[in-house]
């Protein structure tokens, strides 16, 4: 799962990361190896809210790394 935030939003960051670990992110180190990373993988998109997110052009970039 990959959440998706804008930094212009009235979530504040905290609540973001908080949602990212109830995903099980950052919650531990991934190791020398990568091999603890977590499945999820937040994105903070920059200048953007909730209203204008899906609409951005990076949002597409995003979601290509995560399918890819």
């Amino acid at each position: 799962m990959r959440p998706v935030h804008g930094d212009a939003d009235s979530v504040p960051p905290p609540h973001a990361a908080e949602f990212f670990a109830l995903l099980g992110g950052g919650l531990r180190d991934a190791g020398w190896d990568g091999s603890g990373r977590s499945a999820s993988r937040p994105a903070v998109l920059p200048g953007r809210t909730h209203h204008d997110v899906s609409s951005s052009p990076e949002l597409a970039v995003v979601v290509d790394g995560f399918l890819g």
